[in-house]
Order: structure tokens, then sequence, then C-alpha cells
């Protein structure tokens, strides 16, 4: 598991590594087993030979297990594939091509086979593993949760228009491409363009206020003292005003800006520099961070990015007079909201330029999602939501406890009653069981990294 993923997320690569151990060994061992030296099996092979054909049900029976070790092999080779999207991809067709063949072989099964392999569990099997493949590769991010982001930043009763922008999410090939590449270029000559609109936007005019008032100190200093007083108030002041947004530019300019200072203390120079410039009430509404272990890499440089974006259009074009800016978790999401009360824009009629793109890169490369809500004269809210892992290893050992319980009874029943002719009964065992196993794993995994949130 990476740093950043839930706790509970199941490599594909893994699956298929383990999947092809058992398929290969189990298929050549019931390929080879009549010579090995167990004094039972000549007797049952002879007993079940088919009627003038000599060891005709343990050919079938080789025939099988031949393609099981065929298909173990092509796990082998999809366990090689590194993309984990691709991989996931991967698990999920091969878990549809146990399906659909496992229903073709069960009927073939039910109305030949079982006279020559009578064991139900034979038929079923193959239905049972695409089953739990199945939920292996809709569940390998993490187990289901159905919080919604975004819930807590836009109201039922919100009038406009509410985007949801999609974003690609973690394929290697994808964030290789071409459009990739040519949305990085175009964004690294935006930012610079946008350096340097601020630098004469903003420190300029200080530095030029600086020369006004030192010239009108110089003047009044022989014989308007109190004047010249007053002056050089007004050059401490616009030069304090520079140095701040000096500082947020030289931050933007760096390659890591967050490094030392942090996602909150990045974030406020922006808010400071931007209620500077345009003379906005900016306020900056900050919860406690989770630990940088439970976010995907690079979180905290792709949101603060992000939200200097957002601030930057506000500064050029929104003419507010109240910004609220809100970072903290929600559920099982880190988000950052940016609302200001604005001007506002028409989605369908405005003309997009490279600041929306740039969001939504930055964001889709640390599998985040993107939220565009505005309407002319009614303000616009930007906001951003990454997947968190918030659950703590007892949250993680209450699970595994509750499904290895769920896990052992299931086995009890099928051991008293016999019930392994039942085929769902077959599939809600291995379900338990590999949610048990991997809660298990979760737990081990967040006990031994650090947890204060």
């Amino acid at each position: 598991m990476q740093t950043g993923q839930f706790a509970d997320a199941i490599d594909t690569r893994v699956v298929f590594r383990i999947y092809s151990w058992i398929a290969i060994t189990s298929g050549v061992f019931v390929y080879l087993w009549w010579p090995l030296p167990f004094g039972f099996l000549p007797d049952a092979i002879t007993a079940v030979n088919l009627p003038d054909l000599p060891f005709g049900r343990f050919a079938v029976i080789r025939t099988l297990a031949a393609i099981v070790v065929a298909i173990g092999m092509c796990a082998a080779g999809f366990a090689r594939v590194e993309d984990p999207i691709s991989s996931r991809r991967a698990l999920t067709w091969f878990a549809a091509a146990h399906l659909f063949g496992g229903l073709l072989f069960f009927g073939q099964w039910l109305a030949i086979l079982s006279v020559v392999l009578p064991w139900p569990i034979i038929g079923w099997t193959p239905i049972v593993v695409g089953i739990v493949l199945l939920y292996v590769s809709l569940t390998a991010t993490h187990t289901p949760r159905w919080h919604r982001p975004f819930r807590h930043v836009i109201g039922d009763d919100t009038q406009g228009t509410l985007t949801l922008v999609r974003t690609k999410h973690g394929s290697l090939h994808t964030l290789r491409s071409q459009y990739e590449q040519q949305i990085r270029e175009a964004a690294r000559i935006e930012e610079r363009a946008r350096l340097a609109r601020d630098l004469h936007d903003a420190v300029k005019q200080q530095l030029f206020a600086i020369q006004t008032s030192a010239a009108t100190a110089q003047e009044r200093l022989a014989s308007d003292t109190g004047g010249a007083r007053s002056a050089l108030d007004q050059v401490r002041a616009s030069a304090r005003d520079a140095m701040t947004e000096m500082e947020a530019l030289l931050g933007q300019l760096q390659a890591d800006p967050i490094e030392n200072t942090g996602l909150v203390a990045a974030l406020k120079e922006q808010c400071d520099a931007l209620g500077l410039r345009t003379g906005a009430d900016v306020r900056l509404e900050a919860a406690a961070m989770p630990s940088s272990t439970r976010l995907p890499p690079g979180t905290a440089q792709a949101l603060f990015r992000a939200g200097q974006e957002a601030l930057s259009n506000i500064a050029r074009h929104a003419r507010a007079e109240h910004v609220i800016v809100r970072l903290g978790l929600s559920g099982h999401n880190l988000e950052l909201s940016i609302r200001d009360d604005g001007a506002g824009f028409d989605p369908e009629t405005a003309a997009h330029g490279m600041g929306l793109a740039n969001m939504r890169t930055r964001i889709g490369e640390v599998g985040g999602s993107m939220m565009m809500h505005t309407s002319p004269d009614n303000g616009t809210t930007v906001a951003f939501a990454v997947p968190c892992d918030p659950r703590t290893s007892h949250d993680y050992g209450l699970r595994a406890a509750i499904w290895v319980g769920v896990s052992a009874a299931l086995m009890a029943a099928l051991a008293a009653f016999g019930t392994w002719a039942r085929p769902w009964y077959q599939m809600m065992i291995a379900v338990a069981t590999v949610t048990a196993a991997r809660s298990i794993v979760a737990w081990y995994r967040v006990r031994g990294r650090h947890e204060a949130i």
C-alpha cells in the first residue's frame, strides 16, 4: 500500500499473484495426483471409470486441471501490470470472465458432467471465484463508503449552476499523454504571466506609494515636521504591505512553498495578500489537519496550487467584498472550499481560460475531485476534495473482529449442516473471509503509523 491510500486498500497485483500461485499449484497437483503414494487413490480412480473408457473421469479431471493451470499463468501475466488503474480494470474483466465462463460451465456440468463429477462444489466454484474477484476489484481502492464530497459546501436551496468537474485519477498513461503535457506547459506559461500581473498590480503600486510618501516627507522635513512624520508612517506602512505581497509572490515561485510553512500557513499568506491587493475581507477557517501519511503524496502541494489559482481568479475578476476559505476534514475527504460574493459568471457562456484546467489537473493528480458553483451577481464557490482515511487502528481492529466472527460463524454452520451444495453460502463465506483478512491487514498498517489528527 502506498502512503496516502486507505489502510484497507488492496493491491490488485497481489491478488493476481495469490490467484496464480494457488491456481498453478493446485492445478499441477491435481493433474499429477495419481502417481503420488496415496493408497486410496488407485481404488478411487478405478471406481469412477466411464463405461468403455478406462480412466475417463480422471481424464476429465486432468483436462480441468490443465485449464486451471493456464488461467493461473494468465493471472501471473496480469500481475506484471504496473498501472493501478489498468490492473484494477484487468481484475474486473478477469472476474467477468470467471462469471460468464462459470455460468456456461455450470450449465454443462448440470446437464452432462454431473454424472462424471457428482460434487456440486465443482460446478459452482468458477462462479464463486468470479463473485469474490468482482468484490475485490470494486472495493480495491477502499471499502464502499456512501459519503459524498462537497455536501457541506452547497446547500439544497442554493441558486445557480452547480458543476462537478470530473478529474482524471492516477493513470500513469494519462499523466504522460500528449494532452497532459500540453496542459502542463500552458500552465507554466499562464503562471508566469499571472506572476507578472501580480507584481505590477501589487508590489509596483506599493513601491510607487513608498516613493511618493518619501518625497513628501523630504519636502516637509524642514517646514512641517508633523506632516513629514505622517508621510514617514505611510512609507513604513507601504513597505510593510510590499513585504507581505513579496513574501506571497516568492512563495508562489518556490518549487514547494509549503515544505517548511505547512498548508495552512501558506494559504494564510495568500489570503493576506489577496486582502491587501483588493481590499476585500478575506477569512481563513482551518481545522486540524490529518497526518500526511493518510493523504496521497503531493496532496498539500496540489491543494495549495489549486487554491492559489482560485484566489488569483478572485483578485482579477470577482470584485468581491468578502471571501471565505475553509479547509478541513469532511467525512472521508480533506476539503478546501473558496467562496466569494463577487460578480460570478455563467459557466455556459463564459470563456474558460487555463485556470480551470490547471486546477482540474492538479487535483486529478492526487485522485481528488473538484466542484464549482457560480451564477452572475451571486458569487462563486470552488471546492476541492481529496480522499483521506480518518479511521484509527481501533476502528479497523473492531471491524476485523466483527468480520472474523462472521466468517467463523459461517464456517461453523458449514461444518455442522453440510451446506457445500449451496453456492450462495460459499460466496458469503468467501467474501466474509476476504473482508476479515483485509481488515486485519489494515489494522496492522494503521497501528504502526502516526494516528494523531
